[in-house]
């Protein structure tokens, strides 16, 4: 069991996690907020720019959700989270604006019994 202290962000926590994406040789730190109501992985251009993905490269889609509709590609990323290396769908989008990246449900949530301890601001994954 890996457990994680939300992180803190202004006067809010969030259970935002530390993740590793395996390109090649190369390992790249990141991190994102785990989100229990995406479907999939979503992730910025600035993200999209360190790892040298070329966004539009991976399949079209379209996400919608409560802050509306976004063009995103999908790519499938090798990352490690709490030790374990797993292949990832994740969409990059040049639309996407918000402050944290997301780990959504597909891949990620298969991969370990989630834990959010609200009252503690602790997230476990086992």
């Amino acid at each position: 069991m890996t457990i994680f202290p939300y992180y803190l962000n202004g006067s809010n926590y969030y259970p935002v996690i530390p993740l590793i994406f395996l390109i090649g040789k190369k390992r790249i730190r990141s991190q994102a907020l785990i989100d229990s109501g995406a479907t999939i992985s979503v992730f910025g251009e600035e993200t999209a720019e360190t790892l040298e993905v070329e966004i539009e490269k991976g399949e079209r889609t379209i996400l919608g959700g409560v802050g509306g509709r976004i063009v995103g590609y999908i790519h499938k990323l090798r990352v490690r989270i709490a030790g374990k290396d797993f292949l990832c769908p994740i969409v990059f989008s040049r639309e996407y604006l918000v402050s944290f990246n997301l780990l959504g449900r597909e891949a990620f949530f298969r991969q370990f019994k989630i834990i959010f301890e609200e009252k503690k601001n602790l997230l476990s994954l086992e």
